[in-house]
């Protein structure tokens, strides 16, 4: 036993003695800039923990939009009257899968649990197309607005940093919604 107190690789103790012996040298600098440094932060001060706990309602409630607009974006991708609103639409249902992930992801950081969405077997009412594009134009605006503001409702400096990256996503799928549509208008 006292050999393991007494270990030669004990830099910190060693640097003890050396400071006893010749306080001007330093043979150990990293044993004194470990003493020195300053301590870790508390969870509470880091991202995505005690700050964010307060969100985990609206972050349930976005996971669950973010996922029923995959699938309604996979419906409308079905019966799209071309190649290219198609490959739009798959592209947009995947972004949408995307950010649920990601929201699950926080979810599971924050609370160290899975959250497990629910299962929604409803049927995405079919318009014609024009009228679902433009219903899908202001869902992704409003979506938009709500990251937006939750993004700077929030304490939690990481959730307002990822917010603000979905705001921008969803305002992005609003204007292809929205080049879609015009090109449905002049034919």
């Amino acid at each position: 036993m006292e050999h393991e107190t007494n270990l030669p690789y004990d830099y910190a103790r060693c640097d003890r003695v050396w400071q006893r012996v010749s306080p001007e040298l330093n043979p150990y600098p990293e044993a004194r800039e470990a003493v020195m440094a300053p301590p870790a932060p508390h969870r509470e001060e880091c991202c995505l923990a005690s700050a964010a706990e307060q969100e985990l309602e609206n972050i349930r409630a976005f996971i669950e939009e973010e996922l029923e607009d995959r699938r309604t974006y996979l419906t409308y991708a079905r019966c799209a009257p071309n190649a290219n609103a198609r490959r739009i639409l798959r592209e947009l249902a995947a972004e949408e899968g995307g950010h649920a992930r990601r929201l699950m992801g926080v979810y599971y950081i924050i609370t160290g649990q899975c959250y497990k969405p629910a299962v929604n077997v409803g049927r995405t009412e079919q318009l014609p197309w024009c009228q679902a594009l433009r219903d899908r134009y202001h869902a992704e605006t409003c979506g938009g607005y709500h990251y937006q503001h939750w993004a700077q409702e929030t304490d939690d400096v990481c959730l307002s940093h990822i917010l603000a990256q979905f705001s921008a996503d969803e305002y992005r799928h609003a204007a292809a919604l929205l080049q879609l549509l015009e090109g449905n208008l002049l034919a």
